[in-house]
């Protein structure tokens, strides 16, 4: 099961959710990171997932959310928890992500799962959906890294901080702060200060 990590959520969906929808673990990094930013800003989640408990809490901060997840089964169940926020089924890297920009983007327990150039198009990517100003927050080890999700039985890839930093950078971004939740999930914190230099 070292292949497709969206194939890979949709087949263990149901398994997924019964875990994720019990687990408070980066709920805390969660709120402290929506308390730096205005409540009413159109934020977009990427990978959304069932919608608990991450989704809720942006919601429950006052942001207006916008949400991404590759898993049918996962959004079907996200939607009945939050039928008035708009939902698309993609894929991160072929997502229209609503052809808006944001003001700020969340992506937790996603990063790492792609392959190495990818997470750097991703980054890539997230600058072009931002503001200026806007504030990204995503989730991957501070150490260069592979191993395998104990769950799904996904490689996952960590490129370390030295380089998530690099990326950063180079994508227009400044680096806020890095944060550390009680399953040693490790944050980045970035805003978006700039146009992406895309030679970076």
């Amino acid at each position: 099961m070292n292949g497709d990590p969206a194939a890979a959520y949709e087949r263990n969906a149901q398994e997924y959710l019964s875990v994720r929808d019990r687990s408070t673990i980066g709920v805390e990094v969660v709120e402290r990171w929506a308390k730096s930013i205005q409540p009413g800003t159109e934020v977009l989640e990427i990978g959304c997932g069932g919608g608990f408990p991450v989704s809720r809490v942006l919601v429950d901060a006052g942001f207006k959310l916008w949400a991404v997840d590759s898993s049918p089964t996962l959004l079907s169940e996200f939607k009945k928890r939050f039928p008035n926020i708009p939902v698309d089924c993609s894929r991160a890297l072929e997502s229209t992500y609503f052809r808006r920009k944001f003001g700020a983007v969340i992506a937790i327990g996603f990063v790492f799962l792609l392959q190495t150039e990818k997470q750097a198009a991703f980054i890539q990517q997230v600058s072009n959906l931002i503001t200026t100003g806007g504030r990204f927050l995503f989730t991957a080890p501070l150490e260069i890294g592979t191993w395998k999700d104990i769950n799904r039985g996904q490689e996952c890839r960590s490129v370390g901080r030295k380089r998530y930093e690099s990326l950063l950078r180079g994508a227009g971004f400044r680096i806020v702060a890095t944060y550390e939740d009680e399953g040693l999930n490790n944050y980045y914190d970035a805003e978006h200060i700039a146009v992406p230099n895309t030679a970076a």
